[in-house]
């Protein structure tokens, strides 16, 4: 046990973090041969209203600039993602999901609401970190 409650509470969340991602990481390759962040990133392009910067779409995805870059590069070659480059700026490009990316995805997501009531059904941490266990009472 750490010394401050905040820091209880971060640890407790990376670890449940970890758990969780070891799982998804394994599913959706599984399933759907994708990576958990291929997955962010598709969650981000599928909220999005129309095309999306690369550059937002990697600020909204947590994720780095090259790792965004070579993700959407798979994603764009197995059809699942389409670029255009940016009207306003000749060195960035825009990007969405495909009519096939976005049946994609919505087949992972029901894969990942399984993979995390079936984790959070097994660990009481996940739970408890997700805001579960109150609504499990």
């Amino acid at each position: 046990m750490t010394e401050t409650a905040l820091t209880d509470r971060w640890v407790a969340v990376t670890r449940a973090c970890a758990q969780v991602n070891q799982v998804a990481e394994r599913v959706l390759a599984d399933n759907h041969g994708l990576c958990a962040s291929a997955f962010e990133i598709m969650d981000v392009m599928a909220h999005a209203d129309g095309w999306i910067r690369a550059g937002e779409l990697s600020a909204r995805a947590s994720r780095s600039q090259p790792q965004v870059s070579r993700l959407l590069a798979q994603m764009v070659s197995a059809g699942y993602a389409e670029r255009k480059p940016c009207p306003n700026d000749r060195r960035g490009f825009d990007t969405r999901l495909t009519p096939a990316g976005r049946q994609l995805f919505a087949r992972s997501v029901a894969t990942m609401e399984a993979v995390l009531n079936e984790v959070a059904e097994n660990n009481a941490e996940v739970r408890d970190v997700m805001g579960l266990n109150a609504a499990r009472r």
